[in-house]
């Protein structure tokens, strides 16, 4: 049976941010409440919107700890302590238990939704289908996301890790049926690219030229998620997974790359963390790229966020540069 939907819709600081103007980088909240503190995860909620950021990324399974899980518990502290405009996309689908599965049945995304929406005590801003299910057909999905808008629990909706080829039949089942089609797209995607052989979580889809076109096509915006190669690109990574991301990403192409990186960053003036951001919203256009980042610092924040501020000083023969592996 499909969970009741609310009485009426909930609005508030958490959905009505202003899309058109959504800042240069979104705030990553999967450690919040766990290896980021709550008292420092406020701070850099603040810190995000003095600087200029609006989205705010996180899910139900994010802020991962013994007691459960925290993230949009802090956010919704924040919004209501606050009540700054901000644009909070969250998510729905995933069990951390088995990553490569998606539940994405009607009654499953409807349920989410709605506890999101009630958790953080606002009309959604976004909410995405956080991985694909190939086996449910599309028309499904796009049927339950138009019913989540329609009632009120979500301003827009999108997908994170569905291939180029699945996201256009979303779109196009939208546009035949007269629904309300995605506006968002959240795939793997930084500088450095993932080891091939073999491929590190397979179940993550990874940002491509094609990807990119139909986001710029349909007007979705892209939020970019690992946008340091999970801490790879970044100068002191020691987080959790420190030596998986490592394998995952250390390859000879993406050495000369980070090298490239640096050496650009400090010729630019920019911390390499900035930098590597600034590369995916100039590379992404005219898609409009807004890169998540998680920061465990105000000041990583702040670096991060000047430099992706920097797109202008990023000439073509830049971005080749940064991203061609060839010495």
């Amino acid at each position: 049976m499909t969970t009741p939907a609310p009485a009426g819709p909930v609005t508030g600081p958490a959905g009505a941010g202003p899309w058109d103007r959504p800042g240069p980088v979104a705030l990553g909240t999967f450690e919040f409440g766990a290896a980021i503190p709550a008292q420092r995860a406020l701070q850099l909620l603040d810190a995000h919107h003095e600087l200029g950021g609006r989205i705010i990324d996180t899910a139900p399974t994010y802020g991962p700890t013994p007691g459960g899980y925290r993230a949009e518990t802090i956010v919704a502290r924040w919004a209501a302590a606050t009540g700054i405009p901000a644009a909070v996309v969250t998510k729905a689908g995933l069990d951390p238990a088995r990553p490569d599965h998606a539940a994405l049945d009607p009654d499953t995304l409807m349920r989410s939704a709605r506890q999101s929406a009630e958790r953080l005590g606002s009309t959604l801003a976004g909410f995405v289908a956080h991985r694909d299910n190939p086996t449910i057909p599309v028309g499904e999905i796009a049927d339950t996301a138009h019913r989540l808008i329609t009632e009120g629990t979500t301003l827009r909706v999108g997908a994170s890790n569905w291939t180029t080829e699945r996201l256009q039949q979303w779109i196009s089942y939208a546009h035949t049926h007269n629904l309300n089609a995605p506006q968002l797209t959240s795939p793997l995607w930084s500088l450095a690219a993932r080891r091939t052989d073999p491929v590190s979580e397979p179940w993550l889809v990874e940002a491509d030229p094609t990807h990119l076109t139909l986001a710029a096509a349909h007007q979705l915006t892209v939020l970019p998620y690992r946008t340091l190669a999970a801490g790879y690109l970044a100068p002191n990574h020691s987080g959790r997974h420190r030596t998986h991301h490592t394998a995952a990403y250390d390859t000879p192409a993406n050495q000369v790359r980070r090298e490239r990186l640096y050496a650009t960053a400090a010729r630019l003036g920019l911390a390499p963390e900035g930098l590597a951001l600034a590369y995916l919203r100039a590379a992404g256009a005219p898609a409009i790229v807004v890169p998540v980042t998680g920061p465990t610092s105000v000041r990583q924040l702040r670096d991060a966020m000047t430099g992706a501020t920097s797109t202008r000083l990023l000439t073509p023969d830049t971005l080749t540069h940064l991203s061609g592996a060839a010495r």
